[in-house]
């Protein structure tokens, strides 16, 4: 690179973007790589702090930051995304559908050990919109060693940083639990703080509702029953706790399901069962559910609706930053 006073500058090209920033107001490109310079443009670039200006040397064998932005976003981004301009050295990857995002963190954190390469994403494991914006990247330098970048692509290979699972129709079912709902006792307040969190997923289409007393042998009946009729996902909601009364995890087990695990490490919410039945989902829902504004439920809730398997050392993994 050749380093060129601004006050000399008059009929140079650009090979960066020079940004404005007014704090409030406007952040971006006041002049973009290309641009030759003018004369009135002088005053302007001056009063940003622009005392000098970058022009690019014929011999120079580097890699502008634009294109080096270019060539991180193919290796980074997966299927279901699309990229946004370059501006200002960076590119962003934007959701084509409603999905779940999947972020590879060790990947993630190998290629920006590299050095000179910058990636950041959202957190693993969200729901995200279409239009929504996953992760942006961009090199440090104005211009990086054709070299780096080749050692990122071989580190990368065949895998993405980034994947997305589109949301697809998803069935679901709950079952009411408690001889005091069953018996009209009380108002059942736990269902409507469940459907109100699905809600928020299009995707999903709540077909089954059954409320039923503490009997352990109905509880696994109606489980069984909503997954025979299409149901993808079945939640139970209380009778999670260590109480004699509270039989729902016996009922779940009765259905021959296979428990990855009842309890997590996760407060408030660690009485959350999760099981699968032949490639369907059931969940046991705790209390907590219904009285806190945000659980272990709220946690998982986006894969569960993506139908993604979940793992038990996935659960015991939420233990850190799980104290909500």
């Amino acid at each position: 690179m050749k380093i060129v006073k601004t006050v000399n500058a008059e009929g140079l090209i650009l090979c960066q973007d020079i940004t404005k920033i007014v704090k409030g107001e406007f952040k971006g490109a006041l002049f973009s790589k290309g641009h030759q310079v003018k004369a009135e443009d002088i005053p302007v670039l001056l009063s940003l702090g622009k005392e000098h200006l970058f022009l690019r040397s014929n011999a120079s064998e580097l890699i502008h930051e634009n294109e080096a932005a270019d060539f991180l976003y193919h290796l980074i981004a997966g299927k279901f995304m699309q990229p946004t301009p370059v501006s200002e050295g960076k590119i962003e990857v934007v959701a084509e559908v409603d999905g779940l995002l999947k972020v590879n963190q060790d990947l993630l954190l190998e290629l920006n050990l590299i050095g000179k390469i910058a990636v950041a994403t959202r957190n693993s494991n969200q729901k995200i919109c279409k239009g929504q914006k996953l992760a942006g990247t961009r090199i440090i330098p104005l211009e990086i060693a054709p070299e780096i970048l080749l050692q990122a692509e071989k580190l990368i290979g065949h895998q993405s940083i980034l994947s997305l699972i589109p949301f697809k129709p998803v069935t679901v079912g709950i079952v009411t639990t408690g001889s005091e709902i069953f018996n009209g006792l009380i108002e059942d307040s736990f269902t409507p703080v469940v459907k109100n969190k699905l809600s928020n997923y299009p995707n999903v289409e709540i077909t089954f509702h059954k409320i039923v007393n503490d009997d352990p042998d109905l509880i696994t009946k109606a489980i069984k029953k909503m997954l025979a009729a299409g149901a993808d996902i079945v939640f139970c909601t209380g009778g999670m706790s260590v109480d004699p009364d509270d039989r729902t995890p016996f009922a779940i087990k009765q259905t021959g399901a296979a428990i990855v695990s009842h309890g997590t490490p996760v407060l408030p919410g660690s009485m959350l069962l999760i099981a699968y039945l032949d490639g369907k989902t059931i969940v046991g829902l705790p209390g907590g559910v219904m009285f806190c504004e945000r659980t272990v439920f709220d946690l998982l809730l986006p894969r569960i609706v993506a139908q993604d398997s979940i793992t038990k050392k996935e659960i015991a993994a939420l233990g850190y930053g799980g104290y909500l």
